[in-house]
């Protein structure tokens, strides 16, 4: 058998985990916040989502076997950073290995870059499994003339509050090893593991009681786009540092508000969000520090995230909002020892997706300290801004305030937001700023939340250039440039063609702003990018006609049509048009029409195309790789005729009593697998019995943590191994049934 400095080259905690092996080993059930994050690894096994890097800028040349020597030490010093982590069907389970573990061997890797960017975030990016090995990284990128010390630690073992402990025990360890002196007495005791006790049940009730009622369908943005059937939370950041006139306004507003600053930043964020269509019933995650004040250099993971809720009434001002924001700030932090993986899934709604959590924006402020010079064996250190490259949420707003600076960063999910909407966000957040600063009395819903580069574009009346992928409509609207009367033929044309080529959206362009608007639920002018009614404007430049379409105008200057706003169905809680749907349908090859039907919150499709066994589940199949995860149909029915009603609408109840009538077929499931899985559906759900083969695991109760059971249960009964994510793509037992019968390389 290896020792334990055989194995140390390949990798520090082999030694550690041979000699586990030989002992009896204590495996403890991960907490449900710790199996959140597990969960999220289990979606995406091929992306470090839940890294938290950090980086530093040594002038110099390291000492890569002193700087071993001090990784070894704080692993030592650390019960947490020894503690690993063993992905099992049943669920996530940890171990705590012993004081002589060896830290992680520190990888040097030679780079041509001052700055080796593209490898930092590689490195960052790059996952760290949950397979009994240790929960951090240390590479050096050596340069020409300077190092880049690099580390990533599993968000499981540390935050970022673990951050600033973490560098200055490391230099502190590495000058001693590097000067060949004894590690400072701290060091070489013991840290205290800081273990977090049972929530109490007052706090409890409270979020019980604060969260009583809420539905989360309601904090999507009209920004933003659905999220894709798989997700991989690629995201992108956004930098903006607000000018001194209003960061003095800011600050301003806490002396006459009495409020502290992080609560008239979110307050603002939460009208941010308002203006662009959430709400206005709120709630947004805001993380919080939950070590004891004895403990705070502790490391590990000690963060709870906090689901504040606001609702925004647009008639009450300013000053109003914050005394209801600060109410709810101090309620959560006196009850802040509650994680909300622990409560999040006793709101009952309809769960579509791993997103659909009680939040989809976050709110985090942190105040920034000036601190000494970092060096290392005396080599001056310059902290690095290192990206994962990932948001685990729609927007997230990080606030940096220091002495003489408030420093913003946008996170957001490329997926569903585009840079130059979060751009505009940015400004737009900004701007409201400097605008209840000087207008605190004013019902918010009159405030204006455009920024200076919106009221440009639309004062322009100038379509910018497009790329030469939109669709074009030129002969179409040739008549947007003479009239508003000219635009409504041109908008109908290309209305039409938006039926027809089973295109959405459909980009039109170029457009005259003069002559068409987008306009809000209030009636308000939206700036490109938002969503809203499309509008023809008369040639007096106020009168705004609607046109009964949904679109937005682009920041390029095209039109965006999504469909037909008196045909918008609600769908999980969200606003779908099912001419989305209906064109995804239509694309397969075999399918000649396509009607989507919402009934008791579930969406039937119904297709007239020519009968052949598994036609059906192929096109589900072929929907749900076009289609978000939210609007795809729980069920496809095929018919030899759709039936309209006198005014060419669809005929929703002789559909839905064909959809009735339509008996289960036992040809769709020759191998029994289905009925299999509808059984495992209702032990899991607690049904009175079986679901039906369409039956959505998720529309019926289920989310993550039982649908990793499911995935369990499925190996049992089928033998065959599944992923996660494959349930979130295939939630019924009829696609399920049809994944698995699917040959495919990977398991």
């Amino acid at each position: 058998m290896q020792s334990a400095e055989d194995a140390k080259p390949a990798d520090g905690a082999a030694a550690a985990l041979l000699a586990a092996l030989t002992r009896k080993r204590r495996l403890d059930a991960a907490t449900p916040k710790e199996s959140a994050l597990w969960l999220l690894d289990r979606l995406l096994p091929d992306a470090g989502v839940n890294n938290v890097p950090l980086a530093v800028r040594v002038e110099g040349r390291l000492d890569t076997a002193a700087l071993q020597a001090a990784v070894d030490a704080l692993v030592r010093r650390h019960e947490v950073l020894r503690t690993v982590y063993l992905d099992r069907q049943a669920g996530l389970v940890r171990e705590v290995l012993g004081e002589d573990t060896p830290g992680p061997r520190v990888v040097v890797h030679d780079v041509v870059a001052g700055v080796p960017e593209k490898e930092l975030r590689e490195f960052a990016a790059s996952p760290i499994r949950c397979d009994g090995r240790l929960m951090l990284r240390v590479t050096v990128f050596r340069g020409p003339d300077a190092d880049t010390l690099a580390v990533a630690v599993h968000h499981l073992v540390f935050d970022a509050a673990s951050v600033p402990v973490l560098i200055a025990e490391l230099a502190a360890a590495y000058d001693a090893c590097a000067a060949g002196r004894e590690l400072p007495a701290e060091l070489r005791a013991p840290a205290p593991a800081l273990r977090e006790g049972t929530p109490r049940e007052e706090s409890l009730a409270y979020w019980r009681t604060v969260l009583d009622g809420f539905d989360p369908a309601g904090l999507d943005l009209d920004c933003t786009r659905p999220a894709p059937a798989r997700a991989t939370l690629v995201g992108d950041t956004v930098l903006h540092a607000l000018d001194d006139e209003t960061r003095d306004l800011v600050r301003g507003l806490q002396r006459t508000l009495r409020a502290p600053e992080a609560v008239i930043l979110y307050t603002a964020f939460c009208l941010l969000l308002v203006a662009h269509g959430a709400g206005p019933d709120l709630v947004v995650g805001s993380p919080v520090n939950v070590r004891p004040p004895e403990a705070q250099s502790s490391i590990g993971y000690h963060v709870n995230t906090l689901p504040l809720r606001l609702t925004v009434d647009p008639g009450r001002g300013f000053r109003d909002l914050v005394k209801e924001a600060r109410t709810a700030f101090f309620g959560a932090l006196a009850h802040s020892d509650v994680p909300v993986d622990a409560i999040a899934h006793e709101n009952a709604r309809e769960t579509v997706s791993w997103r659909d959590t009680l939040f989809q924006h976050m709110f985090n402020y942190v105040p920034v300290e000036s601190s000494p010079a970092l060096t290392l064996g005396g080599l001056p250190v310059r902290p690095l801004h290192v990206e994962t490259g990932f948001s685990k949420f729609d927007l997230e707003l990080f606030v940096q305030s220091g002495a003489d600076h408030i420093g913003l960063r946008f996170l957001y999910c490329s997926e569903v937001l585009d840079r130059a909407d979060a751009q505009a966000l940015v400004q737009r957040y900004a701007t409201l700023l400097h605008t209840v600063a000087a207008e605190p009395e004013r019902p918010v819903g009159e405030l204006d939340v455009w920024s200076a580069e919106d009221r440009a574009l639309s004062a322009s009346g100038t379509a910018r250039s497009v790329p030469d992928t939109a669709v074009e409509a030129d002969r179409d609207l040739d008549a947007f440039r003479a009239s508003p009367d000219g635009a409504a033929l041109a908008l109908a044309a290309a209305a039409a063609r938006c039926a027809a080529d089973y295109g959405y959206p459909y980009v039109v362009h170029p457009l005259d702003a003069r002559h068409v608007a987008v306009v809000g639920r209030a009636g308000n002018r939206l700036p490109a990018g938002v969503r809203g009614e499309v509008c023809l404007v008369r040639l007096d430049g106020a009168t705004h006609v609607a046109t009964g379409w949904t679109g937005s105008l682009r920041h390029d200057g095209t039109l965006e049509l999504y469909g037909n706003a008196e045909r918008v169905v609600l769908l999980h809680g969200r606003a779908v048009h099912p001419e989305r749907v209906e064109a995804a349908l239509s694309a397969h090859p075999e399918v000649t029409r396509a009607a989507l039907v919402v009934a008791d919150g579930t969406a039937l499709a119904f297709v007239t195309a020519d009968e052949r066994p598994g036609l059906t589940d192929d096109v589900a199949a072929h929907a749900a790789r076009l289609l978000p995860r939210a609007v795809q149909p729980a069920r496809v029915i095929r018919t030899e005729a759709l039936p309209l009603r006198p005014d060419r609408g669809w005929d929703t109840a002789a559909l839905l009593a064909l959809a009735a009538a339509e008996p289960e077929s036992e040809q769709d499931d020759p191998d029994g697998l289905v009925g299999d899985l509808c059984g495992l559906w209702r032990d899991l759900l607690d049904l009175a019995e079986p679901a039906r083969a369409d039956a959505n695991f998720f529309s019926l109760g289920g989310h993550s943590l039982l649908g990793a059971q499911l995935v369990q249960r499925v190996d049992d009964v089928t033998g065959t191994r599944i992923k996660l994510a494959d349930l979130f793509d295939n939630p019924t037992p009829r696609s399920l049934a049809q994944h698995l019968r699917t040959p495919r390389d990977d398991n």
